[in-house]
């Protein structure tokens, strides 16, 4: 048998079986016929394509069934009750506009107790709470750092001002701290000694 890339010389032919063996190639086709397949991938490759009956299907399946009138009649109760609870909400928010315009008018420093128990204002004044601990805290944090650059700026003044290299200075600082005459130093007990 001769595979189809072999190359022979022109001598001697007697010897090849020749018989080509295509199954290398492209154009290779099966020795034995398959069975019919109905939905298989070389047949629906060669059906003509139909866009306007795939546009319709995609649009029959994206609107669903055709409405029923329970359907419309149950959307339209649930439209109703959305409308309601909206029309509430916007009137409960007329009335706390109108009570704050009127203490504002009034000129109380004191909240009423309806304003009081509103839970939405309760909120606000919650996060207006935190924000004002952050800025408190801010103001720490810049106390600090004050402290640190007035810490430096003091140790850098001893250095420039003294002849005295800076070890010696701390050196006799401390001594001076422990030798003071109002110095409380706890006995230890006799059982860490």
């Amino acid at each position: 048998m001769i595979v189809r890339s072999q190359t022979f010389s022109p001598g001697e032919r007697n010897q090849y079986i020749c018989r080509l063996n295509r199954s290398d190639s492209d154009s290779s086709t099966l020795a034995k016929k398959s069975l019919f397949v109905r939905n298989a991938t070389e047949r629906r490759s060669l059906r003509v394509k139909r866009p306007a009956c795939q546009a319709m299907l995609r649009r029959a399946a994206r609107d669903g069934p055709a409405r029923t009138s329970l359907d419309l009649e149950l959307e339209l109760q649930a439209s109703r009750t959305r409308h309601s609870r909206l029309n509430d909400e916007l009137q409960a928010l007329r009335r706390l506009k109108q009570k704050l315009e009127e203490v504002k008018g009034g000129a109380e420093n004191d909240l009423p107790p309806c304003v009081l128990e509103d839970e939405r204002f309760q909120r606000i004044l919650q996060q207006a709470e935190k924000q004002v601990r952050a800025e408190d805290h801010k103001g720490g944090l810049s106390a600090e750092k004050l402290m640190r650059k007035a810490s430096k700026d003091v140790c850098r003044l001893r250095e420039q001002s003294q002849k005295v290299p800076l070890q010696v200075q701390s050196f006799r600082e401390k001594i001076a701290y422990f030798t003071r005459a109002k110095i409380s130093i706890p006995a230890l007990p006799a059982d860490d000694v």
